[in-house]
Formats: structure tokens, C-alpha cells, sequence
């Protein structure tokens, strides 16, 4: 089967037959068993998130696997969006490629966006735009490389993931260490306080934080495109090893912050986080923002990836998050490529358009 290749592939050796790449779309079952093997696997690559994003954009959802005979290569689940005169095919998260043959990951990365031009951009005559994941500085470089390569450029007008990364092996001690010491001051009063907390995937627990998050969006006057609402929606229909993960700090029986994070692949994710007067009071959020980072650690995950930054913009969250002694990094693209100008012209008027009209609504 596919999926056991996945999980046991190493390198082929000299005698074993090569088979052309090949372009299929797979069923939602073997697709959450096609995943499970690639240690760059993340919530934005899962097959309900897809789903639910296509939907939100009027959009179809496409999950395609990429493989030679029965080796996967990659697989990416792709949003086609059909606009006047054009569409686009968009993969955020992906394509997923790093599997336990680490050494093949480039080659890989090649053949994979070949078949993805192929299918989309020669075929269909869609404009293919690929936001890939945050990845250690080489893979990076590497993905920079294959995407120029194979004919794409960076995505004009679209802005990138810059992000904080905590890097999960070191010793946990030095893990705390790293942490600026205004940050441990204040993870000192939050464990001094008498904060209870509580930690799982039950849905239940979105009812907690809901609450929480609504209030906190209020008072901070700020608009989220994905709030409370869409990943408790989520955390209905995701399979059990790919639901998220809640943490709510409790003081006097109430909830007093929260916390919500995807744990798959080598990579924690924090997606969400809120907190009110008396969670803010305790200094809560670095509670659950270390107890995150021990739960990745404990579960073998690599690194922790703080949900993005933005200096300018949010500086507050921007100063939290790097006082944890992490690593400032930026994923690679996004990229686009087009089968021709007038087709990329035509997707940048809609995208505006359609900007446009959210702005109006809101």
C-alpha cells in the first residue's frame, strides 16, 4: 500500500524499477494515512482545513499524491478558485515532501512541482500559487532554488510567513534559560498563581475559550479572518490524530486564558490565544505558552512555531513572542506561476475585487 511505503521508504536501491511520476487525487481515508509519513505534515495541509477554507472562498478542494509506482513523492491538497476569464490553484502548507528519506528531499521537490505545473498551469491553464512551510535555512535555500528552477516567481502583491521558531532540542532547562528574563519573571507568577490548568482536544473545551476569544477581539479591536468559531467548527470534523489542542488556565473555577495549537508532523503551531482581566492579571498566557512547549517537546515534535509576527503592526505580540529566545525565520514564496500575462493580470483584478468587497462587509 501507498501509505505503508510512506512510512518505510529509504533509498531505492540500484536494481529497483523506476517508474515515471505519476499526478492522481486521492479519497479522504488514505489521504489522512498518506500524511501521517511526512514529518512536514501541518494543519494547513489537512484535508478538513482544505475543505473548509474552499468553502469559505467558493472554491473546490483537490488533494492530489504524487508518486512513482508505489513511492510517494508528495502529496498537496490544492484550492481551485475559477474566476472570469481564469482561476487559480492554490497550495498553502505544501506541497509535503520531507519524508524519512531526508537525503532525496530535493530531487523530490523538483519532480513534484513539475507534475503540479503540469496538471495545473499546462492542462488546466490556472495560475498555480504555492506558500510552502517554514523549514531549517537549507530547505529553504532549497525551495527557493526548485521554484525558480521550475518557472516561478514570488507572487507579486502577496505577503509572506514571517514567523518565531523555538527550537525544541535542547535540554529543557536550556529551552527555559533561552527565555528573556522580563519572560521568566513573569512565567515565575504565573506558576506562583493558583491557576489550574486543563489540556486535550475535546470540543467541549472550545466552548470554554469561545468566550474568551470573542471578548479579547473586542477589546482589542482588531478583525480575524480565522477565529474561535472556524477551528471549533474544525475540531468536529478532523480526524482524531489531526485534531487541535486547547489549554485553559482556570482561576476561582473560571476560565481566565486560553490557548489553541496544532501538533502535527515535527512542528507545533499556536493558532489562537486569549485572555481576560484576571488571565492577564496571572500572567496566564506564559503558563500556556510553556505548558505548549513541553507538550511538543514530550510528543518528540522539533520546533514551535510561534503563529507569525508582525513588527510594525502588532508590535505587543510581536515583543512576547521573541522574548522566548527563539529563531526569527520567514518561510520560502510565496511563489506563482502563470500559463501566461493576461491570465495572471486577469487573477490579480479579481483578487482586488474580491478584496475590495470583503473590506466593504466588514
Amino acid at each position: 500500500m501507498l501509505a505503508d511505503a510512506v512510512g518505510s521508504a529509504t533509498h531505492q536501491t540500484p536494481e529497483a524499477p523506476v517508474h515515471a511520476p505519476t499526478i492522481q487525487t486521492v479519497h479522504r481515508d488514505e489521504w489522512c494515512s498518506l500524511v501521517r509519513g511526512f514529518s512536514d505534515h501541518n494543519y494547513r495541509q489537512s484535508w478538513d482545513y482544505a475543505e473548509a477554507m474552499a468553502a469559505r472562498a467558493g472554491a473546490v478542494a483537490e488533494h492530489v499524491l504524487v508518486a512513482s509506482g508505489d513511492q510517494p513523492l508528495g502529496l498537496a491538497s490544492v484550492r481551485v478558485k475559477s474566476m472570469p476569464g481564469t482561476g487559480i490553484a492554490y497550495v498553502s502548507g505544501g506541497p509535503l515532501l520531507r519524508t524519512l528519506d531526508e537525503a532525496g528531499r530535493s530531487s523530490r521537490l523538483d519532480t513534484v512541482l513539475a507534475a503540479l505545473v503540469g496538471r495545473y498551469v499546462r492542462e488546466r491553464h490556472l495560475v498555480l500559487r504555492v506558500a510552502p512551510t517554514v523549514g531549517e535555512p537549507a530547505w529553504t535555500r532549497d525551495q527557493e532554488r526548485a521554484f525558480l528552477s521550475a518557472g516561478f516567481r514570488p507572487a507579486p502583491g502577496v505577503a509572506g510567513y514571517d514567523t518565531i521558531v523555538v527550537d525544541l532540542a535542547p535540554p529543557v532547562e536550556e529551552v527555559r534559560a533561552a527565555l528573556a528574563s522580563k519572560w521568566r519573571y513573569h512565567l515565575r507568577k504565573a506558576e506562583g498563581a493558583d491557576l489550574v490548568l486543563r489540556w486535550g482536544t475535546d470540543a467541549s473545551l472550545f466552548d470554554e475559550f469561545r468566550p474568551l476569544f470573542d471578548e479579547f477581539v473586542t477589546r482589542k479591536s482588531f478583525a480575524v479572518e480565522l477565529g474561535a468559531e472556524f477551528y471549533g467548527s474544525l475540531q468536529r470534523t478532523l480526524p482524531d490524530h489531526e485534531r487541535l489542542y486547547l489549554a485553559i488556565a482556570s482561576l476561582d473555577g473560571e476560565p481566565a486564558a486560553g490557548i489553541v495549537l496544532s501538533i502535527l508532523g515535527d512542528t507545533a503551531v499556536y493558532l489562537l490565544g486569549a485572555s481576560n482581566d484576571a488571565g492577564r492579571r496571572t500572567c496566564a498566557p506564559y503558563l500556556l505558552q510553556w505548558k505548549a512547549i513541553n507538550e511538543a517537546r514530550a510528543r518528540g515534535l522539533r520546533w514551535y512555531d510561534l503563529g507569525g509576527i508582525d513588527r510594525t503592526g502588532n508590535p505587543g505580540v510581536y515583543r512576547f513572542k521573541a522574548r522566548t529566545g527563539g529563531i526569527e525565520t520567514s518561510a520560502a514564496g510565496p511563489y506563482e506561476i502563470a500559463p501566461g500575462p493576461v491570465r495572471a493580470a486577469a487573477v490579480r483584478t479579481a483578487e482586488r475585487v474580491i478584496r475590495t468587497a470583503r473590506a466593504r462587509r466588514r
